[in-house]
């Protein structure tokens, strides 16, 4: 089976996806969320990942951007979410990488 082609449009937007993910303040945030059972408060997220409130709002505007992120007003607060299960499953897929290449490296080693 053909996959399509992306054209340039199309190639833009997975730019802006792999922008999002390349930054490490971005990653601990997508696995703050990726661990919670639902929305979390962005004020716990700052918290939880060790970042400022105005640094924290900055990362969450540009996953939204990349769709990789949901905001839900609730009153005056802001809660954030993975947008789909498609946002897990590329994690899933970046983490096995990421654990393969470490082994590997360390197999190396002995």
């Amino acid at each position: 089976m053909n996959k399509p082609q992306l054209n340039d449009a199309m190639i833009e937007e997975a730019g802006r996806i792999f922008n999002a993910l390349s930054d490490p303040s971005r990653l601990k945030l997508l696995r703050l969320l990726l661990a919670a059972p639902g929305p979390v408060n962005q004020r716990v997220l700052a918290e939880s990942a060790g970042l400022s409130q105005a640094n924290t709002s900055k990362h969450l505007v540009c996953l939204m951007q990349a769709g990789l992120v949901v905001r839900e007003k609730e009153g005056n607060f802001c809660f954030f979410r993975l947008s789909d299960s498609l946002v897990s499953e590329v994690c899933g897929l970046v983490r096995e990488h990421v654990v393969s290449r470490t082994q590997t490296a360390y197999q190396s080693l002995l």
